[in-house]
């Protein structure tokens, strides 16, 4: 018997983590996770809406420059790839505006509608995750004048009118 109680006194600790310790660990990096993802999720949709921003911007110039060099409205990839490249995926965009633009990093898909009084009306929307971050922009080619609205990720862009 002094055998057995002899032995369990001696015993020597195993190295390791009790518990107590694992569940505090564990608690902190739940806690860090909750804060975190949600931040980066949010920089990653702005990141993206920052990308479409530029290109739609660049798009609204693209037109206008096709323009002034030839004096007639475009009313396709084709004309605009002409005075500057308009790279998808897939290469230059080809065909007329109906065809959709998903940007190269495809998180967006622009659409241009056909000139009406020479007036574009440019929508960017989102493709994934990102919710109320869509783009609206208009370009009237007879004045000159441009706009841009875009979502905040609380409320969508709003309609916006060249005049």
């Amino acid at each position: 018997m002094n055998y057995i109680l002899k032995n369990q006194t001696t015993r020597k600790r195993q190295p390791g983590f009790s518990l107590p310790e694992l569940v505090i660990v564990t608690s902190i990096i739940g806690v860090l996770s909750a804060v975190a993802i949600p931040n980066y999720v949010g920089q990653l949709c702005r990141s993206e809406t920052t990308e479409a921003v530029s290109s739609v911007g660049s798009l609204q110039a693209v037109i206008s420059a096709y323009i002034d060099e030839t004096g007639v409205l475009p009313t396709s990839w084709d004309e605009l790839n002409s005075i500057s490249a308009i790279m998808s995926n897939d290469g230059e965009m080809d065909g007329e505006f109906t065809e959709k633009w998903i940007l190269p990093s495809e998180h967006y898909e622009i659409t241009v509608s056909v000139p009406a009084i020479a007036i574009y009306n440019i929508k960017a929307t989102p493709k994934d995750g990102c919710e109320n971050l869509e783009i609206k922009a208009c370009l009237n080619a007879s004045t000159g004048a441009s706009k841009l609205s875009k979502g905040d990720g609380k409320t969508n862009a709003v309609d916006v009118v060249c005049t």
